[in-house]
């Protein structure tokens, strides 16, 4: 059967409805608005006025970091082997036993990753923005989009789709030099892990690594406000779900084991995302745990992160 937009795991109305959102104190998209109002988007802004109303010394000095002009920290992620994915206990020759893992999850299989660069926190707002007022991109800025980002320019950026971080990245690479991109979905779960093997990214417990369904408030936070995994990395389990690279498989069979995307066969018509998001549940921010949209959706649980490759 044909997948449509929407990911198979879960419905179009995933966006909890009628929930109170956060009020922002002070909110610039208005001004960015403002700005890029010219004749060519007069009828796109028209309106737009009414619609607005820490790491631990370990994980700071284990890695090597850099800090591009715009802001943005990215961590020297080292080379090295892991087992990827989950299966459930009683699967046989089962060597990454999850109890909650799903049929996507799996099976565990190894892979070894070259080293590569991985942005310590999810793409903000603030930084967003900066994409935005650079190229122009007044389309961007819609009734949704304004309302889903609302919290303030440290919080995680939202409602982004495959294709406008696309956009985002190629403005990038033109502006910080290059080799800037989506990270693979093996170096993510490579990247949560962090040489480790817990339930969710850097710890058992859910609580001092992820915002999810039970403690966000129904909403987006800021960036790096729960604790970092051990190679320094915030968010990678909640907070926003985080599209990779790589097309949709609904399983690990006949999978890369060095690390690059899966981008031949498959789903071609959907990405994958990873880490869970402010809106699932503890079993939906695990390390092991998959989900996928179109390229083209948009929603507020979904954002990005930035990887580079190393030279």
């Amino acid at each position: 059967m044909p997948l449509s937009v929407f990911s198979p795991h879960r419905p179009p109305n995933h966006s909890p409805h009628g929930q109170p959102r956060h009020q922002p104190l002070a909110n610039a998209w208005l001004g960015v608005g403002k700005v890029l109002c010219t004749s060519l988007f007069l009828g796109l802004c028209v309106g737009m006025a009414a619609l607005l109303p820490s790491t631990p010394a370990q994980a700071q000095s284990a890695l090597k970091t850099t800090t591009n002009s715009l802001g943005m920290k990215l961590v020297r992620i080292p080379a090295g082997s892991f087992t990827m994915g989950a299966c459930k206990p009683d699967t046989p020759n089962c060597t990454q036993p999850d109890p909650d893992a799903q049929g996507d999850d799996g099976p565990p299989h190894r892979v070894t990753v070259k080293a590569f660069w991985l942005a310590d926190t999810e793409v903000t707002q603030g930084q967003f923005k900066q994409f935005i007022m650079a190229t122009g991109r007044a389309d961007l800025i819609t009734e949704d989009f304004i309302k889903n980002n609302n919290v303030g320019d440290h919080a995680a950026i939202t409602g982004v789709s495959w294709n406008d971080a696309q956009d985002f990245l190629a403005w990038l690479n033109k502006t910080q030099g290059g080799g800037y991109r989506l990270p693979t979905e093996a170096e993510w779960e490579y990247a949560c892990r962090a040489g480790g093997q817990h339930r969710h990214c850097g710890s058992d417990d859910v609580e001092s690594v992820a915002w999810h369904l039970n403690n966000s408030g129904s909403r987006v936070h800021g960036v790096a406000s729960k604790r970092p995994n051990a190679w320094g990395l915030h968010d990678m389990s909640g907070n926003v779900w985080e599209w990779v690279q790589d097309v949709w498989y609904d399983s690990y069979y006949g999978a890369p084991t060095d690390g690059s995307a899966w981008t031949s066969g498959g789903y071609q018509i959907h990405r994958v995302l990873r880490g869970g998001s402010w809106s699932d549940s503890a079993l939906g921010v695990r390390s092991a745990y998959r989900n996928n949209y179109a390229p083209v959706v948009r929603d507020d649980f979904i954002g990005f992160r930035l990887a580079r490759t190393a030279q």
